[in-house]
């Protein structure tokens, strides 16, 4: 039997992939159900109204692409293997979702708020791991700046480069930054 949470959870990732295929237009309470094939009242039993829906749903992609990998990363013990560990996990999921959420947000102000926080996040994690390996933290902040930048930008390549390709070239634009520290 399905619990309330599970299908809250099938909604908003039924919504992401929605996203994905047809933008964020189709992201209105009628599309959704239509495209579901379910009535308005199942919407409603799970969100109020569709900005407390958009509310969850970022938050959704949060947990599941920010805080749930950087909790896998933590069970690693050094810096350097939590990096490499975050690298595998990245590596390991469908990141489809962010470049549409990004576009999203160039639209929607409430959408760049959740991006906003997201993107702190995540530089803020990168920037412990240097600071870990004893970089100093302005250098460090500076590294996790142009490393996530780096992560978004392959994003945006087509075609969208293979995982040891990503890996071979984050370890040479880390490896320099490194080299200047010797």
């Amino acid at each position: 039997m399905k619990t309330k949470t599970d299908n809250k959870t099938q909604w908003l990732e039924f919504a992401l992939q929605q996203l994905v295929n047809h933008g964020p237009q189709q992201l209105t309470i009628a599309k959704l159900c239509t495209a579901k094939g379910v009535t308005k009242g199942s919407f409603y039993h799970h969100f109020k109204n569709r900005q407390l829906f958009i509310e969850a749903l970022m938050e959704h992609w949060y947990q599941e692409m920010t805080l749930n990998f950087i909790a896998q990363a933590n069970l690693e013990d050094g810096p350097i293997e939590r990096l490499t560990k975050l690298d595998q996990v990245i590596a390991s999921h469908d990141l489809e979702a962010e470049m549409h959420i990004r576009a999203w947000a160039l639209k929607e102000p409430t959408i760049a708020e959740h991006l906003a926080k997201i993107d702190r996040q995540r530089q803020a994690y990168l920037q412990q791991c240097y600071v870990d390996m004893l970089v100093p933290a302005e250098l460090a902040t500076d590294i996790a700046t142009i490393a996530y930048a780096q992560f978004l930008g392959m994003q945006q390549l087509h075609p969208k480069p293979d995982y040891s390709t990503i890996r071979r070239l984050a370890e040479l634009t880390a490896g320099k930054f490194f080299e200047e520290l010797s």
